[in-house]
C-alpha cells in the first residue's frame, strides 16, 4: 500500500502542474512585449497642444523618413483622448511604453471619405482593450479607432502613420488644427478654437474626425488582454528601419 502512494503522488503534482500551465497561459503568459527602436530626434516642428491638452513631439516626419513615415511621442492628460475617428490616407501604429491606455478599433470597413459611421454608413460596434506596458497596436486605414488615458496620471504614447509624403501627411492637420505650444507658457491650454477645427478640418486632412465618442458607434464590446487584435510589428520595424536606407553617405536625404 505505502508503494502505491508513493506512485500516486508524483501524478498529483504532475496534474497539478499542468493545470497551472494551462492556467497561466490563458492569463497572458504568450504575450510579448514590444521593445519600441530608440530614434533620434531630427524633426524641426513645434510641439503641438491637442483639444483635451495632449502635447505632440513630433520625432521624426517625412522629410527625414523619405515619406516613409511620420513618428510622435504624445503626453496624454488624464482619463482623456481623441473621440472614434477613420483615417483614409494613411495607417497607424499605437504603442503604451508603460500601459495605461484603453485602445478601440472598429469591426468596419468605411471606405468613403463622404459617409462617414451614422452618415451614409451604420454606425459600427468598437472593440476596447487594456493597453499592457510596451504594447503595440495597428490600426489600418478605413477602421474607425481612438484611444483613452484611464490613469489618474498623464501617460506616454507613441504614434506612427504612414505614410507621410505632402499629398498625405497628416502632420498639417494637427499644426493647423491644434495650438502651437509656447515653451515660455508651461501652463499653456489649447486654444478653444482646436476643438472645432479637429473636427471641420479632418476632411481635407483624409479623416473622419467624430464630435463625440457614440457619434459613429452604435455599442461596444470589452474585451480582455488575451485578445488576437494585430500589432503588425515586423512591418513596423522594417519601415524604421527604411530611414537608414533612404539617406546619402553624407546624412542627407537622398
Amino acid at each position: 500500500m505505502q508503494d502505491k502512494k508513493k506512485i500516486r503522488v508524483p501524478a498529483l503534482l504532475l496534474t497539478a502542474m499542468l493545470i497551472l500551465s494551462v492556467s497561466s497561459a490563458q492569463g497572458g503568459e504568450d504575450y510579448e512585449p514590444f521593445n519600441f527602436p530608440e530614434l533620434s530626434k531630427d524633426a524641426n516642428e513645434p510641439v503641438v497642444l491637442g483639444p483635451a491638452g495632449e502635447t505632440f513631439d513630433f520625432i521624426q516626419t517625412g522629410k527625414t523618413t523619405c515619406g516613409n513615415y511620420l513618428f510622435a511621442k504624445l503626453v496624454v492628460p488624464a482619463h482623456v483622448g481623441p473621440p472614434p475617428h477613420v483615417h483614409h490616407w494613411t495607417d497607424e501604429w499605437f504603442y503604451a511604453p508603460n500601459g495605461g491606455f484603453v485602445i478601440y478599433m472598429g469591426q468596419n470597413r468605411y471606405p468613403d471619405l463622404q459617409s462617414p459611421p451614422g452618415a451614409g454608413a451604420p454606425k459600427d460596434t468598437l472593440h476596447i482593450v487594456e493597453m499592457r506596458p510596451k504594447e503595440l497596436f495597428y490600426g489600418e486605414r478605413y477602421i474607425v479607432h481612438g484611444f483613452s488615458n484611464i490613469t489618474d496620471e498623464p501617460q506616454e504614447l507613441y504614434l506612427v502613420w504612414t505614410p507621410d509624403t505632402p499629398d498625405v501627411s497628416i502632420l498639417p492637420y494637427f499644426l493647423n488644427a491644434g495650438t502651437i505650444r509656447d515653451p515660455n507658457k508651461p501652463d499653456q491650454k489649447p486654444d478653444f478654437m482646436s476643438s472645432i477645427r479637429l473636427v471641420s478640418m479632418a476632411p481635407k486632412y483624409g479623416i473622419n474626425q467624430s464630435a463625440n465618442f457614440w457619434q459613429y458607434v452604435e455599442k461596444v464590446i470589452e474585451i480582455d488582454q488575451d485578445h488576437d487584435m494585430p500589432d503588425n510589428r515586423e512591418k513596423l520595424l522594417e519601415l524604421l528601419a527604411s530611414n537608414n536606407d533612404c539617406r546619402a553617405d553624407d546624412g542627407t536625404e537622398k
